[in-house]
């Protein structure tokens, strides 16, 4: 069966020498252990970083045959490819961050143009720009064929339900494509309250600050202004579908109805979940019961995770073939116009 996997990752070389040439966070940085070895480290702050090694950046710059190679292997036919993390959008500086997505656009969508059966791509925007990131993202979508955005979650501890970022939101109505929030370290106030680094990252506050993140757009009238934007969530909903029948039974008994119509009711016609990196059999039963079908993508996180392991996971669901086609390709195709 055909299989389309849609939160994958890359870079460019040119971004990572612009990280490499940098002072300020984030950066690409060498340090020197006890014994004298040099190793890069991939610095998003003074209290997050991990090793960057040559194993791993040569996946993430890698958009050819050795990509394809374990794709072949893990049976995906297509890779929908978004720019690693950290975003742009966290250099902080505007015309330095427009650039890198401008060039990062580019490259991208030279592969994607190389490889037309193998990749398609996210567009990058410098998301605290929110015009310039409108702008760029129509030049992605209408001059470059790109299919799609993906924002880094908030900007500075700044949702995106905040009105001056909406110009992003009706362009990407306006173009018919979804925005894909992907995690990032929470703001942080919430930091604080995780109280401990491994909390938060992947373990909990991943989760934590985009489930938040997407219940505010609901909050804030976002779907009511644009009431065919389409938003992607990773991690079968970051939590949302296990939750959601608790979130409309208090939104239910609330005298100030915010938001105006039951969170489901914009969960279930505004946003898609994929599978990546939560390749529990139990918790996609969870989400295939609340959602169905129609609403779940395939994805793996590649290279962060396994890319065989959700090539098994995805065997082992027990669901209808029918069911198993639309999440495998047919969503993807229709939703990305792939």
């Amino acid at each position: 069966m055909k299989t389309i996997a849609i939160e994958e990752h890359f870079t460019t070389q040119g971004y990572q020498d612009h990280l490499r040439s940098r002072s300020a966070y984030p950066r690409i940085e060498t340090v020197t252990d006890e014994n004298g070895v040099k190793t890069e480290r991939l610095a998003r702050n003074a209290r997050s970083s991990r090793p960057l090694t040559p194993r791993l950046a040569g996946k993430l710059l890698d958009l050819g045959p050795a990509r394809f190679a374990e794709m072949d292997r893990a049976g995906i036919d297509m890779q929908v490819v978004m720019l690693a993390g950290p975003g742009v959008e966290d250099l902080l500086d505007t015309p330095s961050a427009n650039a890198q997505a401008h060039d990062i656009n580019d490259e991208l969508a030279a592969a994607c143009k190389k490889y037309p059966d193998r990749l398609a791509g996210f567009a990058t925007l410098s998301y605290g720009d929110p015009e310039g990131a409108a702008r760029e993202l129509q030049r992605s979508v209408t001059q470059l064929g790109l299919k799609a955005t993906k924002i880094n979650s908030h900007y500075e501890g700044e949702y995106l339900d905040e009105k001056k970022y909406w110009p992003l939101f009706e362009a990407a109505e306006n173009l018919g494509v979804p925005i894909y929030i992907h995690p990032k370290e929470p703001p942080k106030g919430m930091r604080d309250l995780l109280g401990y680094p491994v909390l938060g990252g992947a373990m909990w506050g991943f989760q934590a600050d985009v489930s938040l993140h997407a219940l505010r757009l609901m909050c804030g009238g976002v779907f009511e202004q644009f009431p065919k934007l389409k938003i992607i969530l990773g991690h079968l909903g970051e939590g949302i579908p296990f939750w959601l029948w608790r979130i409309d039974n208090i939104w239910s008994r609330s005298a100030r109805k915010y938001p105006k119509r039951p969170p489901g009711e914009y969960f279930r016609e505004n946003f898609y979940v994929t599978t990546s990196g939560m390749f529990g059999v139990e918790a996609f039963d969870c989400v295939y019961r609340v959602l169905g079908a129609d609403r779940i993508l395939y994805a793996v996180d590649y290279p962060y995770e396994i890319i065989d392991e959700g090539a098994k996971f995805m065997d082992a669901v027990n669901i209808p073939d029918a069911d198993k086609a639309k999440i495998r390709h047919l969503n993807a195709e229709k939703l990305l116009s792939l």
